[in-house]
């Protein structure tokens, strides 16, 4: 059952609840597979470090700021991104900037960085708002107060800005079979996934493997076309995909095969919108329950904006609104965990860690530690006051990941959800039936069981 307490005045929003204990192998498995959260034992939630089993591979759950900064900041020389990461998502995304590792990665890393400066994506303001006002239009066709599935609406949503901004050129009529076929790639990967954890030899099989790789490789198929497309009509331009086509290798003076195109636009095209529709879909949640929040949010936008379109003036005074979406996403980050693997044997936190340990930093955990957070489940967006947030330690707080490989559109994402929520809030009242108390299930993003139903009615 769900954990949430009652309360008249405070907003306990759906959670996952621990298990007392470390479970037995089996059963830690069978619940991963089923939802990853559900295995985690209640002391990751309390303590900075649990380790688990006595034999090789090690896992160790890291949830103290200190110990999770030595992993993602001080020692990446000893802690690297996991053979695990690469080996579950290279079908869909092969070694793109999400997966790859040492040159390779600081090469593409060094083609995408100038698109993603936080102030170079506040000219995309206004694509942004239009795509959320689309969203709008799509609403009103329906009429009046229904209920939407706001999970694929704001993925059709965020596609649309991802598309025509960082990605501009390619071929939204492609959108329904991209999201199509990464949805069956990512439904049964926690079976991949503890495949990958087990050791198992890549070519055995489990439960759902076929639909994943034929999932895998419609999306390319995709991929290639817009790749194809994009090419006929011209390499000109200064986005991403435009860049990626005119780079050269620094060292090789190659241009990059369509192998590699492929695996970065297959991870942008995941990650680049995947992450902020679902950081905008738990939001709008936390607000259906929480009017009072919402008429806050809505009465700062009306007076930011007067009414009209929000620009990239507006964002800076935008503060309520901004951290309502902080706090949505310390509840529910959009990414539940992140792994890395220890190079050679090492001690952190107390605890020797043979050589490879499997370190898994559940951020969902970290965003709920009882050290770090008072009353940590409770919804509370004045936690991101200027004056508490500045407080704050730099892995306490981690929605976009931390450290050399933080996610490189975080200011990008912050900024696209900022307009878009500011906009809906414009135009519609999102309201909760009552009863639907998702629980949240990690799927690579943090999706809500069940989807998420609300219903919209048009101001």
């Amino acid at each position: 059952m769900l954990s949430e307490p009652a309360s008249s005045a405070a907003l306990y929003p759906p959670t996952v609840p621990p298990s007392a204990r470390a479970l037995p192998l089996w059963l830690t498995l069978l619940r991963f597979t089923r939802n990853p959260l559900r295995s985690l034992p209640r002391a990751v939630y309390e303590t900075d470090i649990v380790a688990y089993g006595r034999k090789r591979p090690l896992v160790a759950w890291v949830t103290g700021s200190d110990l999770i900064e030595q992993v993602l900041i001080k020692r990446t020389d000893i802690f690297a991104k996991t053979r695990l990461d690469r080996r579950v998502l290279k079908p869909l995304i092969g070694t793109g900037l999400l997966t790859a590792q040492g040159d390779h990665w600081r090469w593409q890393r060094r083609i995408a960085s100038p698109l993603f400066r936080p102030n170079d994506a506040l000219a995309y303001v206004p694509v942004m708002a239009q795509a959320g006002r689309e969203q709008i239009t799509r609403w009103r066709a329906k009429g009046e107060a229904h209920v939407a599935p706001i999970e694929i609406d704001m993925t059709e949503t965020t596609f649309a800005v991802i598309a025509r901004t960082i990605l501009a050129g390619i071929d939204e009529s492609e959108a329904g079979e991209i999201q199509r076929t990464g949805y069956q790639f990512i439904r049964p990967i926690m079976w991949s996934v503890a495949s990958a954890l087990m050791l198992t030899p890549e070519h055995w099989w489990y439960p759902g493997k076929s639909q994943m790789m034929r999932a895998a490789a419609e999306n390319r198929a995709v991929v290639q076309r817009l790749l194809d497309k994009r090419r006929a009509a011209g390499i000109e331009g200064d986005d991403l995909v435009a860049r990626m086509l005119q780079a050269r290798h620094p060292d090789t003076g190659a241009p990059m095969n369509d192998e590699e195109l492929i695996d970065n636009l297959s991870t942008f095209l995941l990650a680049g919108h995947e992450t902020t529709a679902k950081a905008l879909t738990w939001t709008l949640y936390l607000l259906a329950r929480s009017p009072q929040w919402q008429e806050r949010v809505r009465a700062e936008v009306q007076s930011v904006t007067g009414g009209r379109a929000v620009t990239a003036e507006h964002i800076a005074h935008l503060t309520v609104t901004q951290r309502v979406l902080k706090e949505s996403m310390r509840l529910y980050p959009p990414v539940p965990a992140m792994t890395r693997v220890n190079l050679e044997a090492t001690e952190l936190g107390g605890i020797a860690l043979p050589e490879p340990a499997l370190i898994v930093i559940p951020v969902f955990a970290v965003h709920r530690h009882k050290a770090s957070w008072d009353d940590p489940e409770r919804f509370d967006p004045d936690r991101f006051l200027p004056e508490r947030e500045a407080n704050l330690k730099r892995t306490q707080f981690m929605p976009f990941g931390a450290g050399p490989r933080v996610c490189i559109g975080a200011a990008f994402a912050m900024t696209e959800a900022t307009v878009i929520l500011a906009t809906l809030l414009q135009s519609v009242r999102f309201s909760w039936d009552g009863t639907h108390k998702p629980e949240p299930i990690s799927r690579v993003t943090l999706h809500p069981k069940g989807g998420m139903p609300l219903t919209i009615t048009p101001l």
